[in-house]
């Protein structure tokens, strides 16, 4: 029963948001490949408002998966990153030595699936994010190759001021600024005296 409580909602929770996540940025990555394999310089305006169109389509429907979706992700969240402290807190205070084979096993399977549904749900909701970022590059380089031709000096001009560069990330998980530095060697040293106090007591 406890087996039931602790594991099954969170884990069918997790699959649907995870499975919703999937099928949206796969939506976007086909509207992407679109984009891509648009070849010809000028664009008839029946073929752009389709594009449009599907475009509109998927920003309704991102929208409506965040909607729906984002608290049911955070109380997963939440709980999980709960689950993980709770797991932690246990095992130093039995000490690691006084505890049963029941009950480190539980811990086990407690901390496991805790972060397999973290990371599971986390990297299925960021496709959506990258998928986006990939459909604006593709539109930004479909209007720059059609605005330069049937465009002016200054509107060209405008149109290279306006394009956004990507910031420099780790992996899309850290951004790379100097800020990193103090932050990370802080995280480091505070955890670290925090770990030492405990195994003081």
């Amino acid at each position: 029963m406890q087996f039931v409580c602790l594991f099954i909602p969170p884990a069918i929770a997790a699959l649907v948001s995870g499975i919703v996540y999937f099928k949206t940025s796969d939506l976007l990555g086909k509207f992407r490949e679109t984009l891509e394999n648009i070849k010809m310089d000028f664009l008839y305006h029946n073929e752009i408002s389709k594009l449009s169109m599907y475009y509109n389509s998927l920003y309704i429907l991102v929208h409506d998966v965040e909607k729906e979706f984002s608290l049911t992700t955070f109380l997963l969240l939440c709980s999980q990153w709960f689950n993980l402290n709770e797991v932690l807190l246990s095992y130093i205070l039995y000490e690691g030595e006084m505890l049963s084979y029941s009950l480190g096993c539980l811990m086990i399977a407690q901390f496991s699936f805790a972060v397999i549904l973290n990371v599971g749900v986390i990297l299925c909701a960021s496709r959506i994010s990258y998928q986006v970022l990939r459909v604006q590059t593709a539109l930004q380089l479909l209007c720059n190759k059609v605005g330069t031709a049937n465009s002016s000096p200054f509107q060209i001009l405008k149109n290279m001021l306006d394009i956004n560069f990507p910031e420099m990330t780790a992996y899309g998980v850290l951004k790379l600024t100097p800020y990193l530095i103090a932050s990370s060697f802080g995280s480091v040293l505070t955890y670290g005296l925090l770990v030492i106090n405990v195994n003081r007591c």
